[in-house]
């Protein structure tokens, strides 16, 4: 996921602008976005506007900002919790009167996925 660098040295071919795009270029810029991965920065009087990326490193950006979201979430709640509101698994296992051994009877009858 998102593994491609990118290479300074070759940012600048990578730049086009809004007029450049409206003059036939735009099949190519998405004939490479396609199949080479490339990715464009697109420029309208001379200041970046736009990125044009395939849809799966789209899509790659995507889940990685809800799962930077989830961490963010869960690290705050982290910070904010309260040792007292838990109990043990082993309060929580003699509450329910079950042992080691009824859990170890039930991982052979239960799929986890």
């Amino acid at each position: 996921m998102l593994e491609k660098k990118i290479d300074l040295r070759n940012a600048l071919d990578n730049i086009i602008s809004v007029s450049e795009l409206g003059r036939g270029k735009a099949s190519k810029v998405i004939q490479n976005v396609e199949s080479n991965k490339e990715q464009y920065i697109v420029v309208k009087n001379n200041k970046p506007q736009a990125i044009i990326m395939s849809i799966e490193e789209y899509s790659d950006l995507q889940k990685l900002r809800e799962e930077y979201e989830l961490l963010k979430l869960a690290a705050q709640r982290v910070s904010e919790s309260n040792d007292a509101e838990y109990r043990s698994i082993d309060d929580v296992m003699k509450d329910l009167d079950i042992d080691e051994k009824d859990l170890e009877d039930l991982e052979d009858d239960v799929d986890i996925e």
